[in-house]
């Protein structure tokens, strides 16, 4: 025979006596509801012993459900929720930033790729033109041929006694197409940056305070989110990205890389090269730092940044 004893189940709250329900608390009939409250509770006695009670006949008895089959319908769409509420959960912020990284990084190829056809292409019209990347895109597609450039442009002169070949109008059309996509790839990667910009310093100040938001972002990238950099020691920091080198190191004895992504950062990149190992080491020490408090605490810390600062310098001497 049971004692008094709470019974908490995914629909309510009972006590029993003697295996008999004495008083009861049911929860809403709601599935959103339910599956919360399934979450915060778990189904267990919170005495010693258990009773022998059917939660089917208990649930029927007590109004919840009318038959079996409801009763095992209704569980279902209860526990469908609470994994679909566990699910959204899991989602963080770096995701999202690690999707703007990547998607940064793949524009930047797509970009290259059509710079370079849109440039021989209009080379082979206007070879005197000699404009690059965005200017050439923004040339082409508000102009077209280059018998279109006004007599106030700077290339005027050089568009007048040009020896490129004439265009068609189809050809014409062609490149302006071509100009207009990569003026959209370009705006489209400045919207990708501006949610960095805008986003990082909130997510991960300290990391951005060091790196900037763009580097940082492809830290995390790279890494697979802000907690998994958290727990990487700054000499695992000082090489990621560098896979390639690294495995050619073990395999072939080839010089271990001295840094990976973090090249990029300026302080790496404008270094001498004698001193690029220790600046690396530096900045992989502090990179690992501010990733932990931005992940376990979240305000800024600017003491982080100022030690960087006086450590370089005293690398530089």
């Amino acid at each position: 025979m049971c004692e008094d004893i709470q019974y908490y189940t995914w629909f309510g709250v009972f006590t029993i006596k003697n295996e008999k329900v004495v008083d009861y608390n049911l929860f809403p009939k709601d599935v959103h509801k339910l599956a919360e409250l399934m979450e915060e509770r778990t189904t267990t006695f919170s005495g010693s012993k258990t009773c022998c009670i059917d939660m089917v006949n208990l649930a029927i008895n007590q109004g919840v459900v009318n038959t079996r089959e409801e009763y095992y319908n209704l569980l279902q769409d209860v526990m469908l929720e609470v994994v679909k509420n566990k699910i959204r959960t899991q989602w963080t912020k770096d995701v999202q930033i690690i999707q703007a990284a990547s998607t940064i990084d793949e524009l930047d190829k797509i970009i290259n790729l059509l710079q370079e056809r849109l440039n021989t292409g209009y080379s082979i019209h206007f070879p005197e033109h000699g404009m690059h990347a965005l200017k050439l895109a923004e040339l082409i597609s508000t102009y077209g041929s280059r018998n279109n450039i006004p007599a106030d442009h700077a290339l005027y002169e050089k568009a007048i006694s040009s020896t490129g070949m004439n265009l068609t109008g189809q050809e014409e059309q062609l490149l302006q197409a071509l100009a207009a996509n990569v003026l959209h790839l370009y705006k489209l990667r400045g919207e990708n940056e501006d949610y960095l910009n805008h986003t990082l310093p909130q997510f991960a100040p300290n990391l951005t305070s060091i790196l900037g938001a763009n580097l940082a972002a492809r830290m995390i990238s790279l890494v697979g989110s802000l907690e998994k950099l958290s727990e990487k020691p700054a000499s695992t920091i000082q090489v990621t990205g560098a896979s390639k080198a690294l495995f050619k190191h073990l395999r072939k004895h080839a010089p271990p890389p001295k840094h990976g992504i973090i090249y990029q950062h300026p302080l790496v990149k404008n270094a001498p090269y004698k001193l690029r190992g220790k600046t690396s080491r530096a900045l992989a020490g502090k990179i690992a730092i501010s990733a932990r408090i931005d992940y376990y605490n979240g305000s800024l810390n600017p003491q982080t940044a100022q030690d960087l600062k006086k450590r370089i310098a005293q690398i530089k001497g």
